[in-house]
This record gives structure tokens, sequence and C-alpha cells, in this order.
């Protein structure tokens, strides 16, 4: 699955824009964000706001950008193999 943490204007990794983020689930997207991204506040996602690709695609940022950005980066999550 794929979740967008869409920016705001300032004080944020970068200015409008998402990050798009490959993971099973919003809780593993959310910890893999914040490898990257620490919160500046505690327990706050240092963005503005996280998206489903479902809603995601619903959205005027999808089809026309966030404040003139789209993607800036994506974090992906993968698993080759068990060890036993």
């Amino acid at each position: 699955m794929t979740f967008y943490f869409t920016y705001g204007t300032e004080g944020q990794p970068f200015v409008g824009g998402w990050t798009e983020v490959e993971a099973p689930t919003v809780k593993a997207a959310v910890i893999a964000f914040r490898a990257f991204h620490p919160d500046k506040t505690p327990g706050l996602l240092n963005c503005s706001d996280v998206y489903t690709q479902e809603l995601f695609e619903h959205t005027e940022m999808f089809r026309e950008g966030n404040f003139g950005f789209r993607c800036h980066e994506r974090i992906q999550l993968t698993r080759t193999g068990v060890l036993r």
C-alpha cells in the first residue's frame, strides 16, 4: 500500500508536495516516515497530513500538486526471504 505524507509551507522537511511511503499498514508507514523525519514535537508527525492512496487520488493535490510541488521522495519497506 502507498501512503502520502503531505507538507505545508514552512517548518517541515519540505515545502509543499509529499512523501510516498510504501508499507503494509499505516502504522508501519508512520514508523518508516519517522525514521527519516523525526517528530519536532513528541507525538506529532513532522508533516501536515497522511492519506491512503485511495483518498489521496481524490484530492486536488494529486491532480495539481501541493503548493506547486509533487512527490519529493519515496520510502519503501521491503523484505526478502526469512532466515531460519
